[in-house]
């Protein structure tokens, strides 16, 4: 195997996609169902013949937990079988980043963008738990964010089935910087260890760094074993206390003091961002990329870093600003990476919006995108201090007349909507508008935009308090 196979099974490999001490994972092709795939790849033969034997049935155990987990936030597993003695995964390929390599340039994410990426994370987490399936290594690199819009949790290679026998107490599995106190001291774990782990992500979106680190893993193993978590609002003093409190709360050291259930993190991360909404009825819940009101911090794109975005200035930083922006509403907090890369190609304006626009995934959102930004930027490219530039330019949907929902009703029901959709909350409610005859007939309308019950429930409870 000191070569690239070019093929494993009945898959065509076209490519590496990442390499470790114990394998490789490529990019193939299923010539069959004629669909892309990701192989997983393990060099069994390295071990020795017991040891290989007992990782073999461990690695299959990673294709039947996986496996039994079928949500839209969760990575699918397709095939499991053996390439000349060694096991691979055949599973979805996910074309995106992951939750590390999306990280805002300066280091924290807007709160709106971290609970968004956190409550389909424990989306993955309930469905995943109710099956009797622990992740125990829940970390950004396990995170994966496709067109901005989804987030999707991968590598269940560790992952402890409540019916496998192979899980040995006193054996540490998982990230030092991302494990709980029970699962560094080698304990049995249950799903209250991947509720920390996910705390811990929360904690590092919003503050920009971890609450436990440390030169090396026996410090940071230390730290997270005696030491309380800090205050996420020492490093972001911008956070809500209520948020704060959830992510302290699923960082209690002892696991009866946490959240019982990923459902119930979720419930927790919502109440706050409604009280969020509350203090803040200006803004929109789940609005990527734009920074809290309370923080005064840079966009995602600034006059200062301009220059080093774009290599020669060509294009003002407040029209990319606009872009970046109005490109959010579509695909979400990695919009401002979209647009960076972009102009590091573009040779004009218009090769710029038409890099931009193969990002939208919806036809018609992709043909709204092109049209709206044209119409308002127009066609060719401006330069900082020229006389045409539209920096500053606002893109904002405006009901149709005759539909008899006023503009506060439309920002509560987005507001309401976001928290189960994301960006793509704005569009669906474009979309329903011309057909509403009333508030009431929205609300039910988008409700059913929503495939589970309890937030399809939550989403119309939230219609009913007013």
């Amino acid at each position: 195997m000191n070569e690239d196979p070019v093929s494993i099974g009945r898959y065509l490999v076209q490519g590496a996609l990442g390499r470790g001490a114990m394998g490789s994972i490529y990019k193939a092709h299923d010539p069959d169902i004629d669909r892309p795939v990701a192989i997983k790849l393990i060099r069994a033969d390295l071990l020795e013949s017991a040891e290989r034997e007992d990782f073999i049935v461990r690695f299959r155990r990673e294709a039947q937990a996986a496996g039994r987990c079928s949500h839209p936030n969760i990575v699918a597993i397709y095939d499991f079988a053996l390439h000349q003695g060694n096991p691979f995964l055949a599973m979805e390929f996910v074309d995106g980043m992951t939750l590390s390599r999306a990280r805002p340039a300066e280091g924290r994410f807007v709160v709106e963008d971290a609970i968004f990426v956190m409550l389909q994370v424990l989306g993955a987490l309930q469905a995943a738990h109710l099956t009797g399936i622990v992740h125990r290594d829940i970390k950004p690199a396990n995170i994966m964010v496709i067109g901005g819009t989804r987030v999707k949790v991968t590598d269940f290679g560790i992952a402890r089935m409540d019916t496998s026998n192979l899980t040995q107490r006193d054996a540490i599995i998982g990230t030092p910087s991302y494990m709980s106190p029970e699962q560094c001291r080698g304990y049995v774990v249950d799903a209250r260890s991947d509720i920390f782990s996910a705390g811990i992500v929360l904690f590092e979106m919003l503050a920009g760094c971890k609450p436990f680190t440390g030169s090396h893993s026996t410090e940071v193993l230390s730290k997270l074993l005696r030491e309380p978590a800090p205050d996420v609002r020492q490093f972001a003093p911008a956070v809500p206390e209520a948020l704060a409190a959830v992510v302290a709360r699923s960082l209690s050291k002892p696991v009866a003091d946490r959240y019982g259930s990923a459902a119930e993190m979720s419930a927790a991360i919502k109440a706050a961002a409604a009280a969020v909404g509350a203090a803040y009825d200006d803004r929109t819940i789940i609005a990527p990329l734009r920074p809290s009101a309370a923080e005064s911090r840079p966009t995602a794109i600034t006059s200062s870093r301009a220059g080093a975005m774009t290599g020669t200035g060509s294009f003002d930083p407040r029209l990319l600003d606009t872009l970046s922006r109005k490109l959010a509403e579509l695909v979400g907090p990695i919009a401002p990476m979209l647009v960076q890369s972009a102009v590091r190609r573009a040779t004009s304006f218009e090769g710029l919006c038409a890099d931009l626009e193969s990002k939208v995934e919806l036809p018609a959102a992709r043909q709204a995108f092109a049209q709206e930004v044209r119409r308002h930027l127009g066609p060719t490219a401006i330069r900082p201090g020229s006389a045409t530039s539209t920096a500053g330019t606002q893109f904002t949907a405006q009901p149709a007349a005759s539909i008899p929902v006023s503009p506060a009703e439309i920002e509560r029901v987005q507001r309401a909507l976001a928290l189960h959709m994301g960006p793509m909350a704005k569009i669906m409610i474009k979309r329903a508008l011309p057909q509403a005859t009333s508030p009431q007939a929205l609300w039910e309308s988008l409700s059913g935009q929503i495939t589970d019950e309890a937030g399809r429930k939550a989403f119309l409870d939230a219609w009913a308090q007013g």
